[in-house]
């Protein structure tokens, strides 16, 4: 009876061995079919995140999901680069057995020796092999098993991915002409070139109208310049019409020549009015041989067939007239063969200033806080939104410990100033097409003030597998730079004196804390100060697992 059990127990195990024993080999002989697998899988999800970051989803059950889905992209595209990397040394090492092999061949000869065993190295490479083979073919499956999991959590809580956003987290803001000058500090010289611009008298030769482009990133006082500007009384002496029309994006060409339409003509009846080249005869007529300064605020634009209709219309205006364009993107000055005025960051004595009227309520809350004040007006870094911003923030703060924590806290932490000074940058952000967003967010792992060097981070975003190019990835990359480097997310451009090419910039500080913003879940910082010392010595390896980059400065 009892060896009947343990022969019964026997088999049993033995059928469980075997059987184990046919999925393992099944594992190893079927991995470079599941590495294909997996590469096609990394291509779907990767669709799927960066749809899912265009229709940028504001529920919070959804974003936790995605997050999810990124965590096994990321752990998918880490395997892969294992794999590959392995078998890249392999034949490294394979290939340096050859060489060996045919060193030692002419000696084996002389011996007329034949062995049927291969060498040591050979064995040893095989085992390599079958070891890699094996470890990557159960990552494999495990991999999957994670994936189906959050695929039936989709099923389970009903996401439906293909809906549209009910929440749009950035407005783009409507813009008017009304500004009150006593309240502006600073932007003297640039006000003054500008008005000049406007207002002298160009040659004959000159096509008309001027169009004159000032150029800056989001936040900058782009459209206060160009308010002051309007509503400077020599301008409303010297232009016979003047229009104010908030372009915005996209560049609608009906609305935007409904709007120049209603500003010539305000009782006009232009609403029931669909044709555009009904709405452009109309403006054609209402500026014959009129001196119009028409002010084109927020374009982003760069399709110059958008433009062109309009650029000929203008032409029937007065000699002077001038067209006056606001954008953050170099490439629309240029679309517009527009004269660029570059917008520089307002000096720290200006940006004081402004915080104080802003922050303090009377001369001796001032006087306390003056020191703090200063260094907070710093932190800024010449952004007149961020002054702003942070001004309205300290206000309502009387004590100097709430000040002091607000001055060692990082901006991008403060939810009050990233509503309000990342508001321009999530626009730019956004109007990037999918690769260009992990360029630009990649460089959040180096410190504030870095020089990047274009050669340098071109290679950089190749390696990370940034760059959506199977051909001339270079190329590609660079392209990827200076389409950044125009929309102002680059600054302190390096030129070559040769050719006059871009070969370094730097990032400015509140553009870097947005980026930082941005991958807070993939990208962990490391100050070296004693509170992130402290935090250091709390982290476990448990805390990293999710981080794909960590900084330490």
């Amino acid at each position: 009876m009892v060896d009947a059990i343990v022969s019964n127990l026997l088999k049993q195990l033995v059928s469980i061995t075997a059987q184990q024993a046919k999925e393992e080999i099944k594992l190893i002989v079927g991995v470079d079919e599941e590495v294909q697998e997996l590469k096609h899988k990394l291509r779907i999800i990767q669709a799927m995140l960066d749809n899912e970051e265009e229709r940028q989803l504001k529920q919070h059950v959804e974003k936790h999901w995605l997050a999810q889905l990124k965590d096994a992209y990321y752990e998918k595209d880490d395997m892969l680069d294992s794999w590959n990397t392995t078998r890249i040394k392999l034949e490294i090492e394979k290939e340096e057995g050859k060489s060996a092999d045919s060193i030692a061949a002419p000696a084996m000869k002389q011996k007329k020796v034949c062995s049927f065993l291969p060498s040591p190295s050979c064995c040893f490479r095989r085992a390599n092999n079958l070891a890699l083979r094996h470890d990557i073919g159960h990552k494999i499956k495990k991999l999957n098993e994670t994936l189906d999991k959050i695929v039936k959590d989709k099923v389970l809580f009903g996401f439906d991915l293909t809906r549209q956003p009910k929440v749009v987290p950035v407005d783009q803001p409507k813009t008017t002409s009304f500004v009150d000058a006593s309240n502006i500090i600073g932007r003297d010289n640039n006000k003054a070139n500008l008005l000049s611009s406007l207002l002298d008298k160009g040659s004959q030769e000159e096509r008309k109208p001027r169009v004159i482009s000032l150029v800056g990133m989001g936040g900058l006082g782009k459209t206060t310049l160009a308010q002051l500007a309007y509503n400077d009384p020599k301008v409303k002496a010297h232009f016979e019409q003047r229009m104010w029309v908030c372009v915005s994006d996209p560049f609608d060409q009906c609305r935007v020549a409904k709007a120049i339409c209603q500003e010539l003509c305000p009782n006009g009846p232009y609403n029931n009015i669909t044709e555009l080249e009904t709405l452009l005869c109309k403006i054609h007529d209402l500026i014959r041989g009129k001196k119009f300064l028409l002010v084109l605020d927020d374009v982003w634009t760069e399709d110059s067939t958008k433009w062109e209709p309009f650029k000929l219309v203008f032409e029937n205006g007065a000699q002077d007239s001038r067209v006056l364009v606001t954008t953050r993107k170099l490439g629309v000055a240029k679309m517009m063969a527009s004269a660029p005025i570059n917008l520089e960051v307002l000096s720290e004595e200006d940006c004081w200033l402004i915080f104080s009227k802003i922050a303090f309520s009377n001369e001796d809350q001032r006087k306390d806080l003056e020191d703090l004040g200063r260094q907070l007006a710093i932190k800024c870094k010449g952004l007149p939104l961020a002054v702003k911003t942070l001004g309205s923030l300290m206000h309502n703060k009387t004590s100097r410990e709430q000040w002091k924590n607000i001055l060692d806290s990082s901006l991008w932490e403060l939810e009050d100033v990233e509503r309000g000074v990342f508001a321009p940058s999530f626009l730019s952000y956004y109007d990037l097409p999918s690769p260009m967003k992990r360029c630009f967010s990649y460089c959040a792992t180096f410190p504030k003030d870095y020089k990047f060097y274009k050669y340098e981070l071109v290679l950089l975003w190749m390696a990370q597998g940034y760059i959506d190019s199977k051909e001339n990835m270079e190329m590609k990359a660079k392209e990827y730079f200076e389409v950044e480097a125009m929309r102002s997310f680059f600054q302190d451009f390096g030129k070559d004196e040769n050719d006059g090419r871009i070969v370094s910039c730097k990032m400015h500080d509140i553009v870097h804390d947005f980026a930082q913003s941005m991958t807070k879940n993939e990208c962990f910082i490391i100050d070296g100060d004693e509170e992130s010392r402290n935090r250091l010595k709390k982290c476990t390896p448990f805390t990293f697992k999710n981080f794909r980059r960590i900084k330490i400065s």
